[in-house]
């Protein structure tokens, strides 16, 4: 337990109505300190009650004046900071070009949701280096936060999608059934590949590719590897298609009242 000294000097305030608790509960634990101490005071030097009533009077008004801008001053000090820690660590956990959650914060949710029950998807830009190569790298970064929106817009509903880092991007789903996530996903390939994007006035036709696999109680790194290799196939295949793993098909056409394969 936090002792109550403590309290006052270091306080863990978190938003405002935190701050205005702190000042008013700090301010009349003040108060009654001092009052305390005055009382104490008159008790043992007692004149008569009119001067032991002027002198709390007093006290109890200039503790008030004295101690409301003080603790209002460390509990605004202390807010500042602890609101300077939530933008350093939501910072931490965004990527800084696309502005979509980064590597860490993907797997944070990962750890977070474990793996009984989630699809993971890798989702790559076909040929992004031909992008970089032929437009320059401005328009490469154009690309992928435009392909970051789309994907947002359109997955965002599932879970979790985030950019792993270069043309790589990922989505977290424990979304149950997992049959419309992957007619969505169906979907986005489909608009990448109708229509060309536009980046820093150039129009070009973007691609995508995905893989994508259902957890179980292998672990994430299990997962993410058999994700990778169905979108290894993917790219095999000759790109601008989606790959499920073999659990996740065999889901699939369950949910769909097919004969698994």
């Amino acid at each position: 337990m936090r002792s109550p000294l403590r309290l006052i000097v270091a306080p863990q305030i978190q938003d405002r109505r935190g701050l205005r608790r702190y000042v008013a509960g700090a301010t009349a634990a003040a108060v009654v300190a001092a009052l305390l101490m005055d009382v104490v005071n008159q008790l043992v030097f007692f004149i008569d009650w009119t001067a032991a009533l002027r002198s709390w009077a007093v006290t109890i008004l200039i503790a008030l004046v004295v101690a409301a801008p003080i603790l209002s001053w460390i509990g605004r000090a202390h807010l500042a900071l602890a609101e300077s820690r939530r933008q350093f660590e939501q910072l931490s956990r965004t990527d800084s070009l696309t502005g979509l959650p980064n590597r860490r914060a993907l797997m944070e949710e990962a750890e977070r949701a474990g793996t009984a029950w989630m699809v993971l998807v890798i989702i790559d830009i076909d040929h992004f280096k031909r992008v970089n190569d032929t437009h320059g790298h401005r328009t490469g970064d154009a690309v992928l936060c435009a392909a970051g929106r789309l994907m947002g817009e359109m997955l965002g509903e599932f879970g979790l999608l985030g950019r792993l880092g270069g043309e790589e991007f990922a989505l977290i789903s424990t979304t149950q059934p997992c049959r419309r996530m992957l007619e969505r996903l169906e979907a986005l390939r489909d608009r990448f590949a109708a229509r060309p994007m536009l980046a820093e006035g150039a129009a070009m036709r973007i691609t995508i590719s995905a893989g994508a696999a259902i957890g179980g109680q292998r672990g994430f790194d299990a997962l993410y590897s058999e994700a990778d290799r169905a979108l290894y196939a993917a790219k095999r295949a000759g790109r601008n298609r989606i790959c499920l793993s073999g659990e996740l098909q065999a889901l699939q056409a369950v949910e769909e009242g097919r004969p698994a394969a």
